[in-house]
């Protein structure tokens, strides 16, 4: 008889297939999660930027900052370098980051970023999935959180805004590599909103997206602020700390999803309510006259439609 390999065995195949993964081999497989992977198109972008003479930082920190995965492993990268110093503050601004890096650092890091579509043509699977959309998706609720907080008293010396709604659906991508079945699994359904998508993940894999993310990033040297908002993005009124972007995050999400941006959602019906209903919007905008509301309005709308034009046009 062989001898058993105790190193190989998942221990999901000791606990029910069915059942939700425990948070213990959640935890340990996300910390073996593979290098984050970037769409293909901006990868080239980059290493086209990198390679000419004519390139300056600004204009490389603009095309990362349309990926996800590039901007987590520049702050990662960053970030690392005084993880445990006396300084406690944490880089969240690309631009910075990359000037701190500088240009062989980040030529280093591009090299071996892993593209997204190669990832699930490798048999992983997936590969039917709309990732164009989730970077879509991803951009304009990073563009559109960065708006809504200007419409507030909300703000931010860096780029921790933006940030964090880039990574708010991190975690989409982190469940696509490291547990690519259960993500075929909740992904391949048509939900009636994303409320069902989130119990979905929660009883599929144990945790829903938004937690996994705010996992992926705390491990990864990512700042408080940017980790609590991508938390509790869904339920902005659960945070301690930053109701206040995790509720602008909330709204710019909906609205996104609104404006035909799903990302990788399969929705059975189009958005009922307003995003003036969400618990996000009223922490924001609840002691707001309705003057200031009427003002807040139409600003929002003449950005709503905007992006709307510019989101189609890109990637």
């Amino acid at each position: 008889m062989m001898e058993k390999d105790d190193s190989k065995t998942d221990r999901r195949l000791l606990q029910d297939p069915n059942s939700p993964l425990s948070d213990f081999l959640l935890i340990e497989r996300i910390n073996q999660c593979p290098k984050l992977a970037s769409l293909k198109s901006i990868n080239e972008t980059l290493h086209d930027l990198l390679d000419s003479d004519d390139s300056f930082v600004a204009q490389i920190a603009e095309v990362i900052r349309l990926d996800p995965s590039l901007t987590t492993r520049v702050l990662d990268l960053v970030n690392s370098i005084f993880f445990g110093s006396k300084d406690e503050k944490r880089i969240s601004g690309v631009e910075e980051a990359s000037i701190f890096l500088g240009l062989n650092r980040i030529r280093e890091l591009i090299s071996a970023t892993p593209i997204i579509e190669d990832i699930m043509e490798l048999g992983k699977g997936s590969q039917s999935f709309p990732w164009t959309d989730f970077w879509r998706h991803s951009i304009g609720c990073a563009t559109l959180t960065r708006e809504i907080l200007s419409l507030t008293d909300v703000e931010f010396e860096d780029e921790t805004d933006y940030v964090s709604g880039l990574l708010h659906n991190l975690g989409k991508l982190i469940l696509a590599i490291t547990f690519p079945e259960l993500f075929e699994k909740v992904y391949q359904k048509t939900h009636q909103n994303t409320e069902g998508l989130l119990d979905m993940e929660r009883k599929t894999v144990g945790w829903d997206h938004a937690k996994i993310g705010a996992y992926y990033l705390w491990n990864h040297h990512i700042s408080d602020d940017i980790v609590d908002a991508v938390h509790w993005h869904h339920e902005p009124l659960r945070s301690e700390n930053h109701q206040k972007l995790a509720g602008a995050i909330q709204v710019a999400d909906f609205i996104t999803l609104g404006i035909g941006v799903e990302g990788l959602i399969s929705q059975s019906s189009p958005l009922e309510k307003s995003h003036r209903e969400l618990d996000g919007w009223r922490i924001l905008f609840e002691d707001k006259s309705p003057q200031e509301m009427e003002s807040i309005d139409q600003d929002l709308n003449d950005t709503i439609e905007r992006i709307s034009q510019t989101l189609h046009g890109i990637l």
